[in-house]
């Protein structure tokens, strides 16, 4: 998959039209379009400022390995989780929070 098609898709599912995207990377909508369309490469600031805007890494628009999720159990639950209800994501999305907080607690105070 391409920079271009990751942008498209990524902000697709984001359900962002271009010109929102644009406004909130504060990149010109053309050059947001030449860059969907693969027609131009963003500069490294606007990739940045694309992948921001997008909630994802700039590692992932560069990448060529499309899924950042290796455990593939994890990954099946995490493509249902994207088709619930806005609600249940949220009590999902709070509940990650709290595992991870404490993930990362237990881990700082191990060392």
């Amino acid at each position: 998959m391409t920079i271009a098609e990751r942008i498209r898709l990524t902000r697709q599912q984001k359900k962002l039209s271009q010109t929102e995207l644009a406004e909130l990377a504060s990149v010109n909508k053309k050059s947001l379009s030449r860059y969907e369309l693969d027609a131009s490469i963003p500069p490294a600031d606007a990739l940045k400022s694309i992948a921001d805007a997008l909630g994802v890494s700039t590692d992932y628009l560069l990448s060529d390995d499309h899924t950042l999720i290796k455990d593939k159990e994890l990954l099946k639950k995490f493509e249902v989780i994207q088709n619930i209800d806005e609600q249940t994501k949220v009590v999902v999305d709070n509940f990650l929070d709290l595992v991870i907080r404490d993930f990362k607690a237990r881990k700082a105070y191990a060392g």
